[in-house]
């Protein structure tokens, strides 16, 4: 049987609480730069999907739901691509390449 001395427990303690803190803070880091992806996936999403309804009129439910979920780095691909678009049938040989 091993016996816990009262700076022990005071070292278990600190631990628990360092632990904790330094837990805290790289989780909050980490969820900080998940919100700010998101964000911009989200900006860019919009952006790209007002875009497209500008230059080729209304888009199908099916057409802006995927496109709603590309990542920023596909939407950023798409923003540049559809300058070039004439037509819905552009946007879908574009979106069948992605």
């Amino acid at each position: 049987m091993e016996i816990v001395t009262s700076w022990m427990e005071k070292g278990i303690e600190l631990g628990w609480e360092e632990g904790f803190k330094i837990g805290w803070e790289e989780g909050f880091k980490l969820g900080m730069q998940e919100g700010v992806e998101l964000g911009r996936q989200s900006a860019a999403a919009t952006l790209v999907l007002c875009l497209l309804q500008r230059r080729l009129g209304s888009l199908s439910q099916s057409q802006q739901e995927r496109i709603q979920v590309l990542s920023t780095e596909r939407l950023e691909e798409l923003w540049d691509a559809l300058l070039d678009f004439n037509s819905i049938t552009d946007l879908e040989n574009r979106l069948a390449r992605i």
